[in-house]
């Protein structure tokens, strides 16, 4: 299934420029909106229509180095974000974004769950797997009618893998539908690897049970996410400004962000020695102390003074092998800071 459409001839250069732009700003829209949902139709009393959690997503995501999962309805659902989503330059960037997605025949209201699963060697190679509900039809319509862009399919596997670019360049963002709820997105060679998992030639990240336990250990949260050290952390202490803990010493991190009237984060590191793990917490305290010493000379900036309430909610503990960091965020603070 192929679709392409044109630059009108004769349109003026800026006219044309300006098409390609936004034509290439609604093929990254596009890897938003999968990355997130999609909606419409769905008939919630059904029991064969109930969308799968966000955990049970990763049953259908390639293994790698972090994961991230995101409970949609109960971020959307939360009283910090109606007071956000209320808030410019925050709403309009909500309304703008339901804008677009009105134009493929989807609600953001609609959203249930989403997984994500990335590997150190790039953003380019993470996958992502959400849940919802949409019009399979009217959506590849809706992205077919957008100018300048480009939608292509090729069959892997008894599966439509869908491609979406711009005319003028090979698209780079690929998703293919699993069933009426379920849509798989990322790089092409990672929505492969997907369907891979669920043809059983591929091990999913559900098996990775280093990753999975630090998920399982998690309080109940909006986003929960857990992912072994990126390589680049080892080198921060040297190549930054200012004294940084030794990041190497660190082998896992994995915690929780969560929206309901406070914005509440909870965040281990995880190390092989409790020596370790001291050393780190000491250090985060040390430039904790500094950052709010340095902000609170800032007065007159509401924003900064914010930023010094907010700071004031993070505690930094060492625990045996694990650094704890926790804050709580009340949403006037958080409302303040990013008004």
């Amino acid at each position: 299934m192929h679709s392409e459409i044109s630059v009108i001839k004769g349109a003026p250069a800026r006219a044309r420029k300006g098409d390609k732009r936004k034509g290439m700003k609604r093929v990254v829209f596009l890897a938003m909106l999968v990355a997130l949902a999609i909606g419409a139709s769905v008939n919630w009393s059904s029991a064969s229509s109930v969308s799968q959690t966000g955990s049970e997503l990763l049953q259908l995501l390639p293994d790698g180095n972090g994961v991230v999962v995101v409970d949609v309805q109960r971020l959307t659902s939360s009283s910090l974000w109606s007071t956000l989503a209320a808030q410019n330059p925050i709403k309009k960037g909500l309304d703008d974004a339901q804008a677009e997605l009105g134009k493929l025949g989807v609600s953001l209201a609609d959203i249930q769950s989403a997984a994500i699963v990335f590997s150190h060697s790039g953003s380019n190679n993470a996958t992502v797997a959400v849940t919802g509900s949409f019009h399979q039809t009217q959506l590849l319509e809706g992205l077919r009618a957008q100018p300048n862009i480009k939608v292509a399919s090729e069959k892997y596997k008894n599966y439509d893998v869908f491609t979406v670019g711009s005319v003028n360049k090979p698209g780079d963002a690929s998703f293919v539908f699993y069933d009426a709820r379920t849509i798989i997105a990322g790089s092409a060679a990672s929505v492969r690897a997907a369907i891979d998992v669920r043809t059983g030639a591929r091990s999913s990240v559900a098996q990775n049970q280093k990753l999975t336990a630090a998920l399982a250990s998690n309080p109940a949260a909006a986003v929960s996410f857990a992912l072994e050290t990126p390589p680049g952390m080892a080198n921060m202490a040297n190549s930054a400004p200012m004294p940084l803990p030794d990041f190497s010493a660190v082998k896992l991190i994995f915690g929780t962000v969560d929206a309901a009237t406070n914005l509440d984060i909870n965040a281990t590191l995880r190390t092989e020695k409790a020596e370790q793990a001291k050393n780190i917490a000491d250090r985060l305290n040390g430039l904790l102390e500094m950052a709010k010493g340095y902000l609170s000379s800032m007065s007159g900036d509401p924003k900064m003074a914010g930023l010094v309430q907010a700071l004031k909610t993070v505690t930094i503990t060492g625990n045996d092998i694990d650094v704890k960091i926790t804050g709580s965020l009340p949403q006037e603070i958080f409302s303040q800071i990013v008004r």
